[in-house]
């Protein structure tokens, strides 16, 4: 077994084989000290003086930042002010400095030291420190340029941080905030599509300036009703954009109630040719999202100038809903040949020459992607019958290469802190010691990653170099004891564990989502406390979702619950995993479909993608222990709505 070099981890070096969870390690003295003086700090409790074990460990400046952070916000000073600035300019540029100085230029700011503040402060970039710095300008009397950046900064179409409010008001004051510029600001709200801040805009517009801007505002909260005025009065004015946003947006939304509407806006005196291109390629995508049987016709309507990218999709995904291989033919064989070349349309096209000409004629065309490692190559060998050919090509092996990029002082920091799961820091530090580092010595950093049991950072790497065929390192299998339990008590198959955890964590156990769902299984924590209660296993906290032995039975759990649900069919139960039950039940066929025409239609491209992932992650975890792949031909008999009791 390769030992790397590493003057010191918060863990003692451990050993296991790639793909096995590593063994159980145990901290050194170092490493429990400098863990307990952290807890210490979190809790503000008293210190003892630190050893000089403690002192010479690799990530001990990450403690004292830490001290400065927590004193700042106690008692800053300027005694304190002397000591951080003095810690910063000995770490320039070092990424254990970065939430220090956010945090004293932000106290700076408060306590209006502009002396100390600006000169630091001129490479900032947060919002606040931003408008911390234009504040500053306007105290100390530096406004040369000051109007320029300060309505730079106010034009950008989101809600102004508090800390810009002396400037606004001072271009107020200065009448700097003409009307023409406040109706500028409120447009660029409502062309993003935010009506709540495009609200607080359009309020400070003129009246005379405004009436406009609210008929656009109401388009987009309220499209129906308005659109419906709208159509029964054709003379009342409205521009274009805002009609456009309105009624793409009630297509989205209630594709009928767009429908009910369309005739009279398309024969409004106003709606010149482009207009109504524009309104029929709106529809007609509303009415393939919803899968409505008159999406087709929506899209034969469709003047030519408006078929872009979108509807070229989406023509032929509604065309595979309503099994129109007629149509799916045509319509991929006058794809532009960037899109046409796709695997993705190439299987589609293929699968439209079998319906219409028979399989056969269809052989060749599936055979040029059968041997792709991906959901459609895979669809492909399922039609021919081939085995999957997961083109498996290990990236170069370097020992030597590897000990010397331990020995780095960047990466012993990275690895320290990932050891200590201070992993937000080690990624810092990780990609500050790699950013200068060519591809080949990038793929050794990965080898280490994984050794390391860094497997995230591992298959980034190995992204970031297009080294895709080293599937062993791509598709580690670690936490094996307790996704073997997992399985045991949900009948959850191991390896389908193992494609939600690497599809939705990529193996981060401290992963937080935008939404708050938590761990390796990113479960929300009012999710995972009520599946807890269903099964009778103790209730997690919401950091306890962390913690792989809490997060993997309940995640296992969930997805039995979602398989029951839905009659076992594995595809809808994942797309109910990523996008939740209310998002399914809208996307229920009516009739039995092909899996793969349903998996082509789901609206969200985030969960199609996702459904499409972890159906390759399942493949390429079966090989990855030497056992037959299960073909996608048997995990994806056709959808169709479960009955009560939970089968098709």
């Amino acid at each position: 077994m390769l030992m790397l070099v590493l003057a010191s981890a918060c863990l003692v070096a451990r050993a296991a084989p790639d793909n096995a969870t590593p063994a159980p390690a145990q901290p050194s003295a170092a490493a429990t000290e400098f863990m307990a003086a952290m807890q210490r700090v979190r809790m503000n409790l008293p210190e003892p003086p630190d050893s000089p074990a403690l002192k010479a460990y690799p990530i001990y400046d990450y403690l004292v930042a830490a001290r400065l952070r927590r004193e700042l916000g106690f008692t800053p000073s300027e005694e304190l002010d002397a000591i951080i600035d003095a810690f910063l300019r000995a770490h320039d540029g070092q990424p254990v400095g970065r939430s220090l100085k956010h945090q004293w230029l932000t106290s700076l700011a408060e306590r209006r030291r502009w002396d100390w503040f600006l000169p630091r402060a001129e490479d900032a970039t947060d919002p606040a420190l931003v408008c911390d710095r234009l504040a500053g300008r306007l105290a100390t009397g530096d406004t040369e340029h000051l109007a320029a950046d300060a309505l730079a900064r106010w034009s950008l179409p989101q809600r102004e941080p508090i800390e810009c409010a002396p400037v606004v008001a001072w271009l107020r004051l200065n009448g700097l905030l003409t009307p023409a510029l406040l109706e500028t600001r409120a447009r660029a709200a409502l062309a993003a599509d935010n009506p709540t801040l495009a609200r607080e805009f359009v309020a400070e517009v003129p009246a005379e300036r405004a009436a406009s801007l609210i008929l656009w505002l109401q388009l987009i909260e309220s499209p129906k009703s308005t659109l419906t005025t709208l159509a029964a009065a054709p003379q009342t004015p409205v521009e274009t954009e805002a009609l456009i946003a309105g009624f793409t947006r009630l297509s989205n939304t209630d594709a009928a109630s767009a429908g009910a509407l369309l005739p009279s806006l398309l024969s409004r005196p106003d709606a010149t040719p482009a207009v109504r291109g524009r309104l029929q390629r709106a529809f007609a995508l509303g009415e393939a999202y919803a899968r409505q049987p008159g999406a087709l016709a929506a899209f034969d309507a469709v003047p030519a100038e408006n078929v872009d990218t979108q509807v070229q999709e989406w023509r032929v995904r509604a065309a595979l809903w309503a099994a129109n291989y007629g149509k799916v033919l045509d319509w991929t064989q006058h794809m532009p040949v960037p899109l046409a070349s796709q695997p993705r349309w190439r299987y589609w096209h293929a699968r439209a020459v079998a319906a219409t000409s028979g399989p056969e004629a269809a052989a060749p065309l599936f055979a040029q992607i059968a041997g792709l490692r991906d959901y459609y190559g895979y669809l492909a060998a399922d039609r021919l019958r081939q085995h999957y050919d997961l083109n498996i090509h290990p990236v170069p092996d370097d020992p030597t290469l590897q000990n010397t990029l331990a020995a780095d002082p960047g990466l012993i920091r990275a690895h320290a802190l990932f050891d200590c799961e201070m992993t937000d820091d080690a990624v810092a530090e990780w990609n500050a010691a790699l950013q200068s580092m060519g591809a080949a010595v990038k793929i050794q950093a990965a080898h280490l990653a994984s050794r390391w049991g860094w497997y995230g950072e591992a298959i980034t790497l190995l992204a970031q170099t297009d080294s895709w065929d080293d599937v062993p390192l791509r598709y580690p299998r670690p936490f094996g004891a307790i996704i073997a339990q997992a399985s045991s008590l949900t009948q959850v198959p191991p390896d389908w564990i193992l494609a939600i955890i690497r599809q939705e964590s990529l193996y981060r156990k401290d992963a937080v989502s935008r939404a708050d769902a938590r761990g390796l299984m990113q479960m929300l924590p009012a999710t995972a406390g009520a599946v807890a209660k269903r099964w009778h296993l103790p209730v997690p906290s919401r950091d306890s979702l962390f913690d792989p032995a809490v997060a993997i039975p309940l995640g296992a759990a969930y997805m039995h619950e979602l398989l029951d649900r839905y009659g076992h069919q594995l595809d809808l139960s994942l797309a109910a995993y990523n996008a939740g039950p209310v998002s399914v039940a809208r996307w229920l066929p009516a009739q039995p479909v092909d899996a793969d025409a349903w998996i082509e239609n789901i609206p969200y491209t985030e969960t199609r993608a996702y459904v499409q992932h972890i159906l390759e992650h399942i493949v390429a975890f079966a090989v990855m222990r030497d056992a037959e792949p299960p073909r996608l031909s048997s995990l994806l008999p056709p959808v169709q709505i479960p009955d009560a009791s939970g089968g098709p």
